[in-house]
């Protein structure tokens, strides 16, 4: 694993109250608006009201919204860990994408009871590199703004390696308890836990509930032997878990390497 051990100071409220929060501010700022009531009655034309920078803030509303936001400024600033150096968004391997993956796998077998053997996330789920220095629940949100449950699936060696070949025609994700080569458009040397894949063995894969449910160009992960949902959202997980952290580094390691075909 490439992350620090150190134990560090939990973070003291890392479950963010977004539903309130969002529904209060909402609320408060809608009620306000000019033309609303009209708009949302039956029968009446609705009103549409440009929204631009020019708008001066009601001072009302500003003073209604004012306490959320210094509340949520207050949570949002929160420090979950420290990076050692930037971490890049990169194919076919990155430090954030091996961080993240390794992560998905660790929490995924703590929060399951199960042996997870491998983790795959999206690269471009990770909207942005980790910079140097403090890592903050905000900074957390702006990598992972998604809402993306951690889905477990079952599949057997077959069926891994043709996900790896998937991946060798994507160009490479962020994997964990897994290495392969990409040649060309193949997975090449595919291993789990440090063993070759086994054809007639079975074996669980955490990844988000997006890929899971066909988003990206894995169509192997729609079809899995088993299925386990769980409730727990991956920005969520990653931030209990970064927040026992003192710090983290960014770690290489050659588990997804690429090379032309022959």
């Amino acid at each position: 694993m490439m992350i620090d051990s150190q134990p560090k100071k939990r973070l003291s409220h890392h479950r963010i109250p977004w539903p309130r929060l969002l529904a209060m501010l909402l609320v408060c700022g809608a009620a306000s608006l000019p033309g609303l009531e009209a708009a949302t009655q039956t029968g009446v034309d609705k009103q549409y009201i440009p929204i631009s920078d020019a708008i001066e803030p009601d001072p009302e509303i500003a003073a209604v919204i004012r306490p959320y936001s210094i509340e949520l400024d207050r949570i949002m600033d929160q420090l979950v860990t420290v990076s050692t150096a930037v971490m890049p968004v990169e194919q076919p391997e990155s430090a954030v994408g091996n961080l993240a993956a390794d992560i998905l796998r660790t929490e995924a077998s703590r929060r399951s009871g199960k042996d997870i053997d491998i983790a795959l996330m999206n690269h471009r789920g990770l909207r942005i590199p980790l910079p140097k220095g403090p890592i903050t629940v905000r900074t957390m949100f702006e990598l992972m703004p998604f809402e993306n449950n951690i889905t477990l699936l079952k599949f057997t060696g077959a069926q891994i390696q043709d996900l790896a070949d998937e991946l060798a025609v994507y160009g490479g994700e962020p994997i964990s308890g897994m290495r392969m080569r990409i040649v060309g458009d193949q997975g090449r040397d595919v291993t789990v836990g440090g063993e070759p894949v086994d054809p007639q063995a079975t074996y669980w894969l955490a990844t988000n509930v997006w890929l899971a449910d066909g988003g990206g160009p894995l169509p192997t992960l729609w079809e899995p032997l088993e299925r386990v949902d769980l409730p727990d959202l991956i920005r969520e997980s990653f931030i209990e878990y970064l927040s026992k952290l003192d710090e983290i580094s960014p770690v290489l390691d050659g588990r997804i390497t690429q090379e032309e075909a022959p």
